[in-house]
């Protein structure tokens, strides 16, 4: 907040300073450009680089299960004190994990994705009972080929990750090779 202040302050003192005319009518540029390159080392030196934080990369693979069915597995690796929230979360909790399959006509979803068993623990800030993963968990969903061409599956998934201080929501486009 401090660093948007003094930008800011800058950013009118030197609009200001553009405004001001001579009795004549001619600008004091002169002036004007002195004070503008001692504002941008200002802004510079103020001004702190974005991190982004991301405490949940998503790996994914295939397995085929026989002739025309295969499983899609979406392994989340969590960071360390950092926990994922299930896909079913009750209405007045975190954001649930959702997963967003492209519709195509090479496949077809077979029941929803599944998900391991995780631990429920008591969330003060919500006042339930959540259910949650650390470290690293597995989703799976089940596919049935339309097909036997090879094809690629585009999905996204939605999610919330959350520490002892500062819950995330995340998004992340993931493929698959059938």
């Amino acid at each position: 907040m401090k660093n948007i202040t003094v930008i800011l302050v800058l950013f009118i003192f030197i609009s200001c300073k553009n405004e001001d005319k001579k009795p004549n009518g001619s600008s004091d540029v002169m002036g004007t450009e002195k004070q503008i390159p001692a504002a941008i080392k200002t802004i510079k030196t103020t001004v702190t680089p974005l991190k982004i934080i991301e405490p949940v990369k998503w790996v994914t693979d295939t397995r085929k299960l026989s002739k025309t069915e295969y499983e899609l597995i979406i392994v989340a690796n969590i960071e360390d004190k950092y926990h994922l929230y299930s896909q079913t979360v009750l209405n007045n909790g975190p954001e649930p994990t959702v997963f967003i399959f492209e519709k195509s006509d090479h496949y077809t979803l077979i029941g929803n994705t599944s998900e391991e068993k995780g631990h429920t623990v008591y969330d003060s800030i919500f006042k339930l009972d959540i259910k949650s993963f650390s470290t690293q968990t597995t989703f799976k969903q089940k596919i049935k080929i339309t097909n036997t061409t090879t094809f690629k599956i585009n999905a996204e998934i939605e999610f919330m990750s959350c520490n002892n201080t500062t819950c995330l929501m995340g998004y992340s486009a993931i493929k698959f090779q059938i």
